[in-house]
């Protein structure tokens, strides 16, 4: 059974190459679908309702058909909001995707060479209703309520296209989408985009600093070509996996290769989110990093390591599972997160590891791990790697087996009681070899009206509650 984890990171390699969806369409609607969720999971009628569809749409990613994802998304969303059946209105709302450029030369807006345009895309087919619809989009900077620009576009559908800025100043921006029948919104969601001056002069610049300080710590050199390599691919018109703040990452490049110029490491810990990456045994591993509001350099500092599912990414469990509950709860008790991109050689664990303790004052005493399905997978893995590392662990709705796992680590192990039957089972044997080996703490609970995505955030509350038991070594 441990080849439940490596089987769902080839399931998710051949789909990738086999759905003209991307990546980050998918993203946007995961956030959308889990926005619907915050809004009306205090219902349990309402989440019972909407597990079938998200089912039906986890079987249909594993195999490839990222149509009926969609689809079921729309279905997932509709169903949490109403009991009433979806209408043809809100399907074809639900087919809608947009795609827009994710970062623009400032100089080409202000010279009138480009303007910023989107056009629309359809995600599933469905059959435009009669009922007329709109599109309505509001921009504004990240991290600022004040409206900068609005618009609307009737009668949305694939292949329509429309700007949205001529001009705009430097800076990271997020456009609000709605589409509504009438006066009715039917549905809303966010993406995003970067307007950033001398883009390709800066670019060149990090790759010309990053070669020639080949010598350079291998955290800061590894998350500027990171920085470089994601922005490069943004600029060609690929996008990025989340909605990176592309111009904030490129100022925290500039900031490393300035220090290098200048003799001195430039990283100096501060409370915030990092996007970052390292080398483990010679394989990139890129990171998300969290650092609490309450941190102090003089202290130690507890951390959890963040294991996404297969599919996933490193921004999984800082964007996604709950939009982000993970940085919540860590934030009411002062702990850092580190969320590892997975590798099928388990670098990331190794590579996390590294990278937090080299990073951050941590507590060696208070190293906490989690992991989401192939990322619980990974959790055993790494128990049996690292036996002396974690203080305890949490395995949400997890693939693979136990193997070798000391007695007094302490585990929590959870699924949902509407978990599809293969992977319910592979969580219950893995429950039995647990209660078999013997641990001192061993829980396992179960979450009525909740599927295999939604796991994590419905646990996450009592995951800490149980992390923040756990006694000390």
């Amino acid at each position: 059974m441990r080849t439940v984890g490596l089987l769902g990171i080839f399931l998710w390699v051949a789909a990738w190459s086999q759905s003209p969806i991307t990546r980050a369409d998918l993203a946007v609607r995961l956030i959308e679908m889990e926005t619907c969720w915050e809004a009306h999971r205090d219902s349990l009628e309402a989440r019972l309702r909407a597990t079938r569809p998200l089912s039906e749409g986890l079987t249909a990613f594993f195999s490839g058909r990222f149509d009926a994802l969609a689809r079921n998304l729309t279905l997932a969303c509709a169903a949490l909001r109403s009991d009433t059946p979806t209408t043809p209105e809100m399907l074809y709302a639900g087919a809608l995707g947009v795609r827009l450029p994710h970062v623009v030369e400032k100089e080409a807006l202000d010279k009138g060479e480009r303007v910023l345009r989107f056009q629309l895309f359809e995600f599933y087919n469905a059959e435009k209703p009669q009922m007329p619809l709109q599109l309505r989009w509001k921009i504004f900077r990240r991290g600022d309520t004040r409206l900068l620009r609005e618009g609307a576009l009737e009668n949305p559908e694939p292949g329509a296209a429309a700007t949205l800025l001529t001009q705009a100043a430097e800076g990271d921006y997020e456009v609000l989408f709605e589409i509504r029948q009438g006066e009715q919104p039917l549905r809303q969601w966010r993406q995003t985009f970067s307007v950033i001056a001398q883009l390709n002069a800066r670019i060149e610049a990090l790759s010309r600093a990053a070669e020639s300080h080949d010598d350079a710590d291998t955290i800061e050199r590894m998350t500027v070509l990171n920085a470089r390599d994601v922005l490069q691919n943004a600029q060609k018109g690929e996008s990025p996996e989340t909605f990176y703040p592309l111009l904030r990452l490129l100022q925290f490049a500039e900031r490393i290769a300035a220090g290098w110029e200048a003799g001195k490491s430039a990283w100096q810990p501060t409370p915030g989110d990092y996007w970052m990456a390292t080398l483990s045994r010679e394989r990139k591993v890129a990171f998300r990093l969290f650092i609490p509001k309450q941190f102090k350099p003089n202290q130690p500092i507890p951390v959890v390591i963040a294991l996404h599912g297969a599919g996933g990414n490193e921004h999984l469990f800082f964007e996604g599972y709950g939009l982000g509950i993970v940085l919540k709860e860590a934030e009411k008790r002062g702990w850092a997160v580190i969320a590892p991109r997975a590798e099928i050689s388990l670098a990331h664990i190794r590579g996390a590891l590294e990278a937090v303790e080299k990073l951050l004052p941590v507590d060696p005493k208070r190293i906490y791990l989690m992991g989401h399905s192939m990322g619980g997978a990974h959790s055993f893995a790494a128990i049996a790697q690292f036996p002396d590392r974690f203080r305890a662990v949490v395995i949400f709705a997890g693939a693979g087996q136990p193997t070798q796992v000391p007695t007094d680590l302490p585990i929590l192990m959870t699924v949902g009681e509407q978990e599809l039957g293969m992977l319910k089972n592979n969580i219950e044997n893995a429950h039995r070899r647990l209660q078999g080996l013997n641990l001192k703490t061993l829980e396992y609970k179960k979450y009525d009206g909740c599927d295999h995505l939604m796991i994590v955030r419905e646990a996450m509350p009592d995951a800490f509650a149980f992390l923040e038991r756990a006694p000390t070594r």
